[in-house]
């Protein structure tokens, strides 16, 4: 598994989305043990404390519980908590905020782009008022 590059969420929201997506599709049912922390660590290329965040949100959400020596397991979605599998409120908020910072970026990039463009353009004309002062 890896993470896309294109995605603007930080990465520990980006594995936390791919194991709800494996826990929504039946991939990793009620009750199976997640690979280790070290093992999806290696899996996704990011380091555990990336990965120990992810597990966290998922367990804040109710979708895995962890077994002190025996690792993190699925929880069935309990009527208690059927809103188990949508994504954590943190994760749209953090995606809605990114995509903000993302526009203005692009649009200060713009603005840096034209910037330069124009300070390229006037160097260029002193440079031909020079030439054409010389005898």
């Amino acid at each position: 598994m890896e993470l896309s590059p294109d995605d603007r969420r930080p990465a520990y929201l980006q594995i936390a989305a791919t194991l709800r997506e494996d826990i929504a599709t039946g991939k990793l049912g009620p009750g199976s043990r997640l690979p280790s922390g070290r093992e999806l660590a290696q899996e996704f290329g990011t380091a555990l404390m990336t990965v120990q965040h992810a597990l966290r949100v998922l367990r804040d959400e109710g979708l895995v519980i962890s077994q002190q020596g025996r690792g993190v397991f699925v929880q069935a979605p309990t009527e208690a908590n059927p809103q188990a599998l949508e994504p954590h409120p943190l994760e749209v908020a953090v995606a809605t905020q990114l995509e903000s910072i993302h526009l203005e970026l692009s649009k200060m990039n713009e603005l840096l782009t034209s910037i330069e463009q124009q300070l390229a353009d006037w160097r260029g004309e002193r440079r031909e008022d020079a030439s054409r002062d010389r005898p």
